[in-house]
């Protein structure tokens, strides 16, 4: 086992910048899956903890009748098997406005402020009310109405006694079942709430008039809290288990009452169905991905068998099993994938979320992001990745152990020219010059290359439109998003870019870097033949401009039918939304990573002995 190590060593050694190159695809396919399979579940547990230590009510509880609660139904559902603490208040829907200023859709609070109460109004700017002129206003509605404290505004209408004077803004509270910016919907009309009113019950005394007589307003709404779910996260099963079991009961009290969960909280319910969106993207793009980084991997690893075929041949005259010959390249290639999948998982982990997560900022308001670590998306692609990668390994290597020793010890022949399709149309043959005869003739003439170079290619090409796609309709205002949470999508759409980009670079390089190398000798025979480097450069960079060009052509539609199949299950945005020249910009990236790899690999060009040319193949 010692020595299978020191083997394995060996051979990363001898062979580290394929083992980087490896490596960094792993590790940029394990970051990316993790990253985005992070996100819905990091999401969701900030909004929990945000949740919990804002003590928010674990149900709210509505009546329809007119009169609202009686105290026997208040008693009842303080007396509910599982109901540790209530709070009951009035809230109500109506006109509103500000002095000098449009009309609002508004929410009033009259309930006594008490931060002992179940779902606390915190108290975050300015002062409690005093008297009965002042009142409180939500933090959301100050990010949405411009309206500050100081400001005088008229809450409700004619029918609501002590509602017709003017009230003075004092502070500004959190209620921690409102956290989104753009307001819930308005019980009167389908517009959403712009205004939200806190009224201190302990300091104003309001009246409905009904005919000639006054009551009191009635009790419509109680928060409750629920015994057995703290410090619980509040979209685990258990919860939900919990909670679900505590509101039947609650509903079971009186038919006219209606009983949220936290869960089913319109802001809570929002963000969870933002959730699932982004988990759609977190599952669809990296199934996507996964297939491309492995065809990447694939190209290196052959190239790795090829040129260690005469050390194969002399394990094999020396009387080493097949397998045991195969452990070796796949040790070699299990090494690399363990090295990028740990970094990939955790770097993928610990930056994607916290990089896209401020763009959450444009629809709510969330405390410190909580960055926990999960990473079972991450490991099952690692995992997934590993396997792939090590059984093709595995395949390349059992393949060529099929060939005798004698044979294995003697360099691979080149392959003999063919004639190519565009020979058989004296048309268009006869009229090219002969280094475009050349160039097309290579291209085909290496058909596992022209394979493996247009699958990445247009796989890459793909990924770089459906960013550009998503961002065009995450921007369209007829998309279906709610006010500016396409910023988040706009956001994942640059990163999945950025991450297309950084695999169509290394798809290249990896194939040209392969195609250079396996043919040292042509090219050092055409150095000796008074072909000048920049000539000769241009002899490969051609086939490689004409296979590029093949995946994009194939690419686009590609990327197109992924968009199509990602907005059917997203539910917004329509394929017609993306913009012509994102297709044009998708494919000018595309042949500008190639110019960049062409341009690195160049010096390597430059570099091949004229000397190659003169050793003996047979």
């Amino acid at each position: 086992m010692k020595a299978y190590g020191k083997t394995v060593v060996r051979t990363v050694k001898s062979n580290f910048a394929r083992f980087i190159a490896i490596t960094a695809v792993v590790l940029l396919g394990t970051a990316f899956v993790s990253g985005l399979g992070a996100l819905p579940p990091v999401y969701e547990d900030t909004i929990s903890e945000y949740f919990v230590s804002s003590q928010g009510a674990d149900f709210v509880v509505k009546t329809e009748s007119e009169t609202g609660f009686s105290d026997e139904q208040l008693s009842s559902i303080l007396d509910t098997d599982g109901v540790e603490k209530t709070t009951a208040f009035t809230s109500f829907d109506t006109a509103s406005e500000a002095v000098s200023a449009d009309g609002y859709n508004a929410r009033i609070y009259y309930a006594e402020l008490n931060d002992d109460a179940v779902n606390p109004f915190v108290l975050t700017e300015g002062k409690k009310p005093e008297n009965s002129s002042q009142v409180l206003v939500d933090r959301y509605t100050l990010e949405n109405t411009g309206l500050k404290i100081g400001d005088k505004i008229k809450l409700g209408s004619d029918t609501i006694a002590g509602f017709s004077e003017e009230s003075e803004i004092c502070g500004v509270v959190e209620n921690p079942l409102v956290f989104t910016k753009e307001g819930e919907p308005d019980l009167i009309n389908e517009e959403n709430l712009e205004l939200i009113v806190y009224v201190d019950s302990s300091v104003t005394e309001l009246y409905v008039p009904i005919g000639a007589m006054k009551i009191p307003l009635p009790v419509t709404d109680v928060y409750v809290k629920a015994s057995g779910v703290e410090g619980m996260n509040i979209f685990s099963k258990d919860y939900a288990d919990i909670t679900n079991a505590v509101k039947e009961r609650i509903e079971a009290i009186d038919e006219s009452f209606t009983c949220l969960t936290t869960r089913e909280n319109y802001s809570c319910a929002l963000t969870e169905e933002y959730s699932d969106k982004i988990n759609v993207v977190a599952v669809i793009f990296p199934i996507f991905f996964i297939v491309v980084a492995g065809l990447v991997v694939l190209t290196p690893m052959t190239r790795l068998i090829e040129e260690e075929r005469s050390v194969i041949g002399c394990y094999k005259t020396l009387g080493y099993s097949n397998l045991r010959i195969a452990l070796k390249y796949m040790g070699f290639s299990l090494t690399c994938c363990v090295l990028g999948a740990l970094i990939g998982v955790f770097a993928g982990v610990w930056i994607l979320p916290a990089v896209i997560f401020p763009a959450f900022d444009a629809l709510f308001f969330f405390p410190t992001l909580v960055l926990n670590l999960h990473v079972n998306m991450g490991l099952i692609t690692a995992a997934i990745m590993t396997a792939v990668i090590v059984a093709v390994t595995a395949y390349v290597v059992l393949s060529d152990l099929k060939t005798k020793p004698a044979d294995l010890l003697k360099p691979k022949s080149p392959k003999p020219g063919k004639k190519i399709f565009l020979e058989h149309v004296p048309f268009i043959w006869k009229r090219l010059k002969f280094k475009y005869k050349s160039t097309y003739r290579n291209v085909f003439r290496y058909v596992k290359h022209l394979i493996m170079t247009v699958v990445s290619v247009a796989g890459s090409t793909a990924l770089v439109l459906a960013g550009f796609g998503l961002r065009d309709v995450s921007l369209d205002d007829n998309a279906g998003f709610i006010g500016e949470f396409s910023d988040t999508f706009a956001l994942i759409s640059t990163v999945i870019i950025l991450f297309a980009a950084a695999l169509c670079i290394l798809v290249i390089y990896n194939l040209t870097n392969m195609n250079i190398g396996e043919r040292k000798r042509e090219i050092a025979t055409l150095k000796v033949l008074g072909y000048r480097d920049i000539e000769v450069s241009g002899y490969i960079y051609r086939e490689v401009l004409i296979m590029s060009i093949f995946g994009i052509i194939i690419g686009l539609p590609l990327g197109f039918g992924l968009l199509y199949f990602l907005f059917e299950y997203l539910g917004f945005g329509d394929v017609s939304m993306i913009k012509w020249y994102s297709y044009v910009i998708s494919a000018a990236l595309t042949l500008v990573f190639v110019g960049f790899v062409d341009l690195l690999l160049h010096r390597k060009i430059r570099k091949i002995d004229m000397n190659d040319s003169l050793k003996t193949v047979e």
